[in-house]
């Protein structure tokens, strides 16, 4: 509803039309059902609008809402009421309005006198209002109420403003607001029927209200703020001053009756509570708590600004759409953010303390979106399987890692610039994060990019842990290398090498196309199309296939020479090697660990081959990039093989087949390794079982008699339990491999035999959950790495990592 529009009716009556219709009120607001038809200055009212309410926009009737249905028509100058006519002939609310007229008609009726029947459905003067906010504190001023005028009269509120008063003689609704003074309100009661009727205003106690029934000022307030919901709309409740009596009995003793439908009862709550109710009603609309968790979920989601619940386009949508809802503040929205935050954040711990026992972590970089890079922020992800043998994946902590040295403008417009050294970097991130979640018993694995792995204060951290006997097999699986940033570090050290071999080659190629050829070749390749802001080597990658499908598809046409294409065909087989296993080991449905040597064993293949090649200089770039990978190799094959040892296919004869077929003899140093660190993991884990198991024992002796004759068969059974456990590790190495194939789930493998190897189950669900990477691939084969929007790295340090946490745990 225009509320300027409704305001200018009122402050600006029409000449001439003040005796005749005693300024009653031209508002959009005050209906009397279907027989209070709304007054149209200046043009002729067709009586269909007795069916329908009028909607002013800048103060002019855009659409009319049928009083039956509620459904809202376009109701120009140019459209005419036709088509309202015709809604009328097919409203379905108006058969069930009058079959309740129908059914309401059977009541009884109170009647004021004998020619003047009341049905005690009918309201009096309702007053329907177009939102909840039209309904606000009502409290008077001090001096406006000092006229003796309104001791005969009913002040009306819309939006908290005096707008109208209401005659308690004849009912007739006048305008009251603050510019129209309150002497046409006198000179109504002068010529006022209903006053003059009773005697020229001398109240009596036998005329319709008791000798003190003009209600007070505080009875006014709290009548008209009592409100009904009907039909999804808020009612003004009937008026207490609008008091009937019986006098069908003959009874002289007048008696106060309040008119309302029979399926209602009339409260009568005291006015303290009442304005209470009343201004919680309308300060929190009905939905608008449930609706504040949404709308951060979407900001946070989708990396919208905190502001835009600020931007006036924003405000005028969410109005449209629902006027009672009042969008926060920017500064309300960042304290919602923190508070689902916290919230999701205690029951994410509580899922993590109950389902895992062992946490392996990764480490990565971010940056705020953009070309200037002054600060980098720590992701932490825990990786874990539960008890339902579910991989999970979510982001516990975000902080600051490095931030370059701020200038004057940077310190005001940049809030972590101001975090000091002591909540920033690896060794105060990660330890704040595993005090946090409590993992200083549940510490697995650290798997981390370069800048992590490569700080010192990272080494400081897992040598602190270490001491204090957090982590497993003396820290063995704890700070290793992500393999995608291994194997785009060894692709960036040929880079020079291999743009000189085949860029010119992809260029010349790609010119000589058309646009339609172009597309027609990408379509066979059936291959994603890099970001704009992909690695180097995965655009070079990508063009390759381009020009080898179209040397499959069209081998009539001589674009490139035999000698350039098998030049292109060598490097390309070498990138495509790194890109599938990249894609692999980084899928956003976090692959087991099993996995991840046979994938890389798979690079080092391509790289041996390549070696070899005839031609000189791509053998070159095979050696070099071979010399970088065996490096990777001494660091990491151990971690690699373990969750190898754990896969019932293959075990320890797969891992000695291809060391011994790669090393030959100086395989056997490898083997022995591998061997020795899967056996101390074995006993570590039995260990820590027996210990949980001899606590449970020493429990329930102490709650046994001194006496027990059976002790000794107890101590047996234990001992034999402990040599079981010793011997669980043989049985399963020496039983037979399970049949490879494709559809091999080793989870459910492992969840069906947790009972006959309940240790090593445990391990494997430990084991297993272990990352090969910290980003997914979309991050992975990006240039710039995983990124926040730049509007957010001017928050807090605490609102980012309330936004990105939050962002991952919807997804």
């Amino acid at each position: 509803m225009d509320h300027d529009s409704l305001q200018n009716t009122m402050e600006h009556p029409v000449p001439g039309e003040e005796h005749e219709e005693d300024n009653s009120m031209k508002v959009d607001v005050a209906f009397d059902g279907v027989h209070s038809p709304f007054r149209y200055r200046h043009k002729k009212r067709s009586k269909v609008w007795e069916e329908y309410k009028p909607i002013f926009l800048n103060g002019k009737v855009q659409f009319a809402e049928c009083l039956y249905c509620h459904n809202r028509l376009s109701c120009k100058d140019s459209n005419g009421t036709s088509h309202l006519w015709r809604h009328q002939k097919i409203c379905p609310g108006k058969e069930e309005a009058a079959q309740r007229r129908q059914k309401d008609s059977y009541f009884p009726c109170v009647l004021v006198n004998e020619n003047d029947p009341v049905s005690p459905h009918d309201p009096v003067n309702d007053v329907i209002t177009e939102t909840l906010s039209d309904i606000n504190s009502v409290t008077p001023s001090g001096n406006r109420f000092t006229s003796k005028v309104w001791k005969e009269f009913t002040p009306v509120y819309i939006e908290g403003k005096l707008q109208a008063a209401d005659c308690i003689h004849c009912q007739k609704r006048l305008s009251a607001n603050k510019f129209g003074g309150r002497s046409h309100l006198s000179r109504h009661l002068i010529t006022c029927a209903g006053r003059r009727g009773r005697g020229g205003g001398q109240i009596h106690q036998k005329g319709l209200f008791y000798p003190s029934s003009v209600p007070s000022l505080k009875s006014r307030v709290q009548d008209e703020l009592s409100p009904a919901l009907t039909n999804g709309k808020v009612q003004i409740a009937e008026y207490s001053s609008k008091l009937l009596r019986a006098s069908s009995s003959g009874d002289s003793t007048p008696k106060p009756i309040r008119v309302v439908p029979a399926e209602h009862s009339v409260p009568t709550p005291d006015y303290t509570s009442l304005m209470k109710q009343r201004t919680s009603f309308v300060t929190t609309p009905a939905g608008q708590e449930t609706s504040d968790p949404d709308l951060v979920g979407m900001i946070a989601l989708h990396g919208y600004p905190l502001s835009i619940v600020e931007h006036e386009e924003m405000m005028r949508f969410v109005k449209k759409l629902n006027p009672v809802v009042n969008l926060v503040s920017r500064n309300a929205m960042e304290e919602h953010c923190l508070t689902l935050f916290q919230k999701e954040k205690e029951n994410i711990k509580g899922k993590i303390a109950h389902f895992s026992r062992r946490v392996s972590l990764s480490a990565s970089i971010w940056t705020p979106d953009g070309p200037e890079t002054t600060v980098n922020y720590l992701c932490l992800t825990a990786h874990y399987i539960d008890e339902d043998w579910k991989v999970h994946r979510i982001i516990i902590k975000f902080g600051m890692f490095w931030s370059a040295p701020a200038d004057l403008e940077r310190m005001i417009h940049c809030m972590e610039a101001c975090v000091p050294e002591s909540e920033s970097g690896s060794y105060n991130v990660i330890l704040d994060a595993i005090r946090d979640w409590n993992l200083d018993q549940k510490l697995l694995s650290l798997t981390s990019v370069g800048e992590v792995r490569g700080d010192t204060n990272t080494s400081l951290l897992k040598e602190m842990l270490i001491e204090k006997k957090c982590l497993p097999i003396g820290g063995t699986l704890f700070n290793v290398a992500c393999v995608d940033y291994v194997l785009n570090s060894i692709v960036f050290k040929v880079q020079a090498d291999i743009l000189r071999l085949v860029g010119d080659i992809v260029m010349d190629f790609l010119v000589s196309l058309t646009q339609q050829q172009l597309l027609e070749v990408i379509s066979q390749t059936g291959l994603k199309c890099p970001q704009e802001d992909a690695k180097w080597w995965h655009k070079l990658y990508f063009r390759l296939e381009v020009l080898l499908h179209f040397k499959k598809s069209f081998p009539s046409e001589e674009r490139v020479s035999p000698e350039d294409t098998k030049t292109a065909e060598s490097v390309c087989k070498i990138l495509r090697t790194i890109y599938r296993v990249i894609e692999v080991i980084s899928s956003p449905s976090s692959p087991t660990a099993n996995i991840y040597f046979n994938e890389i064993w798979k690079v080092r293949t391509v790289l041996q081959e390549e070696a070899l090649n005839d031609h000189r200089e791509i053998a070159t770039v095979a050696m070099v990039m071979q010399e970088a990978f065996n490096e990777y190799w001494q660091n990491s094959y151990l971690w690699l093989a373990i969750p190898v040892v754990l896969d019932p296919r293959f075990k320890f004869s797969f891992i000695e087949f291809r060391l011994k077929r790669a090393f030959g003899t100086d395989s056997a140093s490898y083997l022995s390794v591998i061997r020795e660190t899967v056996r101390e993991l074995f006993n570590e884990y039995c260990h820590s079982l027996n210990q949980a198991s001899d606590v449970v024992s020493n429990s329930e002796a102490l709650c046994a008699d001194d006496n027990d004759s059976l002790e000794d068969w107890d101590q047996h059974l234990h001992e034999q339990a402990s040599r079981q456990l010793s011997s669980e590790l043989d049985d399963y190495l020496e039983d037979g491999l399970v049949p490879r194939k494709d559809d091999f789930d080793i989870l459910n493998w492992w969840m069906t035999h947790s009972t006959k190897y309940p240790t090593l189950a445990t391990i494997a669900r430990d084991i297993l959950a272990m990352p090969a990477s910290a980003v997914q691939s979309e991050a992975a084969f990006s240039s710039s790495g995983p990124v926040i929007p730049k509007h957010q790295s001017t928050l807090n340090i605490r609102t980012i990592e309330a936004l990105v946490c939050t962002r991952d745990w919807m997804r």
